[in-house]
Order: C-alpha cells, then sequence, then structure tokens
C-alpha cells in the first residue's frame, strides 16, 4: 500500500508553478524603496517589497503573464515577461519616485546586473568606483550645474577639433585623444551636449581608462562623432536620460 502510493506523492510535490522575485529601488539614489506593489492582474496575486525593497512572488501560472508595477497610489503600464514552470524569473524594478508621473525601468535581471543599461548602473557604480565617475540624479541636483557639458567639462571632457569635424576629446597621459560617447546606450553622433537637457538626465558614468571603455561598452569605445575608431578612443561617457 505504501509502495503503491509512493509515486503519486513524488508527483504531487514537483512544483508546476512559476515565480517572480527581485528588488525595487530609486533610480535617484538606488536607495531600496519598500511598499512597491508588482501584481499579476490576471491571476489576482501581489506582493509588496519590503523594507530592503526585496519581493518574490510564488504560484504563478507558466506562460507569458504580464505585471503591474504600483506605488503610492500610481500605477504602470503591464510589462510582459515568459515564465516557466519550477523556475524563478529575476527582475528590477527602479523608480523615479520624485516624478509626478510614474515612469519606471522594469528589467530582466542576471546573476549580477552589469547589464548595459540604466538598471545595470548602480551595480556598475559599487563594482567600478574606483575606476570611474558615477553622478546620480542626485548628485547632479547638488551640483546646480545648467548645462551637460559643464558637468562633462568638470571631467576635463570638450569639445575638440580634429581631422573630420568636433570630438569630445580629454587629456591623458599627456596625449589628447577621443572619448566615446553614449546616451541610452546609443551613440552620440551630435557635437553638442547640451542638446540634451540637464534635467533629463538620470545617470552619468565617466570611464577614463581605454580598457574600461573596451571592455564595458565595446560597440560605443569603437566610434566616435570625428569618425576615429578603435584604440584611439581613450575614454567612455554613459549618460542615462529618464
Amino acid at each position: 500500500m505504501v509502495a503503491g502510493s509512493a509515486p503519486a506523492l513524488l508527483v504531487s510535490q514537483v512544483d508546476t508553478t512559476a515565480t517572480i522575485r527581485g528588488t525595487a529601488g530609486s533610480s535617484l539614489n538606488g536607495h531600496p524603496l519598500v511598499g512597491v506593489m508588482i501584481s499579476v492582474p490576471v491571476v489576482q496575486r501581489f506582493v509588496v517589497s519590503d523594507s530592503t525593497g526585496r519581493f518574490e512572488l510564488r504560484g504563478l501560472p507558466a506562460g507569458r503573464q504580464r505585471i503591474r508595477v504600483s506605488y503610492q497610489d500610481r500605477n504602470t503600464e503591464d510589462y510582459e515577461f515568459a515564465l516557466q514552470r519550477g523556475k524563478v524569473k529575476k527582475i528590477v524594478v527602479l523608480l523615479d519616485v520624485a516624478a509626478v508621473d510614474l515612469d519606471p525601468v522594469v528589467v530582466e535581471a542576471q546573476a549580477r546586473d552589469f547589464s548595459r543599461n540604466l538598471a545595470g548602473f548602480y551595480d556598475r557604480k559599487k563594482w567600478y568606483s574606483g575606476f570611474a565617475r558615477f553622478y546620480t540624479r542626485e548628485d547632479i541636483e547638488h551640483s546646480h550645474l545648467v548645462r551637460l557639458s559643464s558637468l562633462l567639462a568638470r571631467e576635463g571632457i570638450t569639445m575638440r577639433e580634429g581631422p573630420q569635424g568636433y570630438v569630445p576629446a580629454m587629456w591623458n597621459r599627456g596625449n589628447l585623444c577621443v572619448v566615446a560617447v553614449a546616451i541610452d546606450g546609443m551613440p552620440f553622433r551630435e557635437q553638442d551636449y547640451d542638446d540634451v537637457q540637464i534635467d533629463e538626465v538620470q545617470a552619468v558614468e565617466v570611464y577614463r581608462s581605454s580598457f574600461m571603455a573596451l571592455g564595458m561598452m565595446p560597440q560605443i569605445a569603437t566610434f566616435t562623432p570625428g569618425g576615429f575608431v578603435g584604440a584611439r578612443a581613450c575614454a567612455s561617457v554613459l549618460i542615462w536620460t529618464r
């Protein structure tokens, strides 16, 4: 009797549902946010982030499911993720809590989030702070600067005339070299930084070594507006907007 019921017992213990797990934080300074609601409306399930910003929602049906983020009586649009039976989907939620409208960044997380987007900014800030400068939205507001070019000038980056026009450049070990610039992950081809309003800038990363420029954003470090490519780019700037 016991032997005959054991297989059925083992089958019943196999978890066929999916789980969503992640963290919620401020896009201004990276601090965790408590009270952010993550819900799956189609199955009427939800969870609220704790004091560390963490949340976990178990027992969800597998397949493509839409999730919704709510914070302080404000809702976002739905975000769709593919959930697998017995698997955990890790996501990162970044909220601009100072904005009138809730405009989050919601992405699927990796083992450690060094992804080339705003969601990976705080992991890079933690691990590469000794090799680069990181400006959060909070830092930018405290600086009272009114132009993006003024912020970059603090890092010694200015527009210089080269063989093929003006390019962003800086002095590095006694040599004037090209700086690769990207906005929201795309190469910035314009000559004037101030076409980007500083009020719209969420974060800035400045990498001063060629190793970091090539290692972090290879598709950007090999491009500059003046047409220079390859090793002549000695540094890179990553600008993220709201």
